[in-house]
């Protein structure tokens, strides 16, 4: 699936929080916005997924504007882990997972043995499967966090939004939830926090800076040290990993005071 946004402005409370968004992602991309806290990525990620009515601009899928999408059309084709989800669910966690099934039901539809199974399919990506009796306002930050993307993969659509998808989540279950994301090899964008992350897992970054798109390409050509420097406020330092060559980067204050013997600019 294609996304494209045109052009795109959002106001809140009559005050502009992002100007002119310009943004593609391609079938089968992984897509990161990246940038500093406030820049206004949760903003436009909300946008595209319907929560907030953009001010100016297309936002389109496959050519079609999705604001003229009916809701039920537009939930088939867009699933999403936001970053703050509701704390006071009184379900269990498969009947939270099974809310990714709503799209594709008429209204009173009982659940069917294929639902089922696909929730079952979800919530053992996620290595939720144990849990799927919990009532989910008992679960961890991270745990919650996992039953989301379980949700979302439950939807079965062809286009993800993920708003800090490993927010709360430790390193093991960060690296297997992006990395199953990418594995689907459907549409996703992803606002992402941790930039290593971000130049690990996407193909194509957009830095965010005051409302704005300002940089877009490939992780190693906008984290550079320079962009890092001027749009994050950090000093950075950069080298290849090992075994995947992307970028893997580490952080100083500007004012910091390198040690001695330390590594000062940047590699590959």
């Amino acid at each position: 699936m294609r996304l494209v946004l045109e052009g795109v402005a959002v106001d809140l409370g009559g005050c502009p929080i992002v100007a002119e968004a310009d943004l593609v992602v391609e079938p089968g991309e992984f897509v990161g916005l990246v940038g500093p806290n406030g820049c206004g990525k949760s903003t436009l990620l909300r946008s595209i997924y319907r929560a907030l009515r953009p001010a100016a601009g297309l936002i389109s899928l496959d050519g079609d504007d999705l604001w003229r999408l009916p809701a039920k059309e537009a939930a088939r084709r867009v699933a999403v882990v936001a970053q703050e989800s509701p704390t006071d669910m009184d379900f269990t966690v498969k009947e939270v997972v099974a809310l990714g099934r709503t799209p594709h039901k008429r209204p009173l539809d009982r659940d069917t043995g294929e639902d089922h199974a696909i929730c079952r399919d979800a919530l053992d990506r996620v290595g939720m499967t144990g849990a799927h009796q919990r009532t989910y306002t008992t679960l961890s930050g991270g745990e919650k966090q996992r039953v989301l993307v379980a949700r979302a993969l439950a939807q079965r659509s062809h286009l993800h939004l993920l708003d800090e998808p490993t927010n709360h989540l430790d390193v093991r279950y960060q690296l297997e939830i992006l990395g199953l994301v990418r594995g689907l090899g459907h549409s996703t964008l992803a606002a992402i926090h941790d930039l290593n992350l971000a130049a690990a897992y996407c193909d194509r970054l957009y830095v965010m800076a005051s409302g704005r798109l300002v940089a877009s390409g490939p992780p190693h050509e906008v984290l550079t040290p320079e962009r890092i420097t001027e749009f994050f406020g950090v000093r950075a330092h950069r080298w290849a990993h090992p075994l995947t060559g992307r970028p893997i980067l580490a952080f100083d204050e500007l004012d910091a005071v390198p040690a001695h013997g330390s590594v000062n600019g940047a590699g590959p």
